[in-house]
């Protein structure tokens, strides 16, 4: 893990140790599921993937709604918070353990926004490398019209104030580069700070035919 992810793991343990609810997500299981238009995809025994877990309350839905639920986390913390809800933890220092082909449904909520693209590159890589044919990556994301990507070069305030947008075109792009493609469900305008749309991206992992 280079310095500046380890600067960021500080923040994300400290805001899981004092419970920080106002960085860390406190979004429910239904209207997370909902706003990520996945609930069809949501089935008993479905493995899914849960990228952050803030407060943990959608960890829980997918246990008590009878998933095999792991989550990828950069906060030790932050997975054992809800390792009890958990077949396994993943911690992004680790992404290549992440087992590939596997995963019916990753969900990514309030996280984005919060990577360095250096990094989100790579856990994009992995993700999707993990995705089984067929399944979804359900991926929300904020943006700027005025500027494509945020995330090059992020101070750190930058990366805890959820202030890395990216565009539609850019953030399909840097998906497209890693083996996944994209459909576009939810997007949204808004006028929050510099954050002036927020959207959901459903990828697909590319199937990659013999030559």
């Amino acid at each position: 893990m280079n310095n500046l992810n380890l600067e960021v793991k500080k923040i994300w343990d400290h805001k899981h140790q004092i419970n920080d609810g106002g960085y860390l997500s406190g979004c429910l299981y239904d209207e997370t599921i909902d706003f990520l238009k996945v609930r069809n995809y949501i089935k008993p025994d479905a493995y899914v993937l849960e990228i952050g877990v803030g407060l943990g309350y959608v960890t829980k839905g997918l246990h008590e709604n009878k998933t095999n639920v792991s989550c990828l986390e950069i906060s030790d913390v932050g997975a054992k918070r809800v390792e009890q809800y958990c077949e396994k933890t993943y911690m992004v220092d680790d992404l290549n353990k992440l087992p590939s082909d596997y995963f019916d449904v990753i969900i990514c909520h309030n996280v984005i926004q919060h990577i360095p693209t250096d990094l989100l590159i790579e856990e994009l890589r992995h993700c999707i490398r993990s995705l089984k044919i067929g399944g979804v990556f359900a991926l929300e994301f904020v943006s700027n019209d005025m500027i494509e990507d945020m995330g090059t070069n992020p101070s750190l305030d930058d990366i805890e104030n959820g202030r890395c947008c990216r565009t539609p075109e850019y953030l399909e792009k840097l998906i497209s580069g890693v083996g996944g493609n994209c459909e576009l469900v939810v997007d949204n305008k808004c006028n929050i700070g510099i954050v002036k749309g927020c959207h959901v991206f459903h990828v697909r992992r590319i199937e990659q035919k013999e030559s």
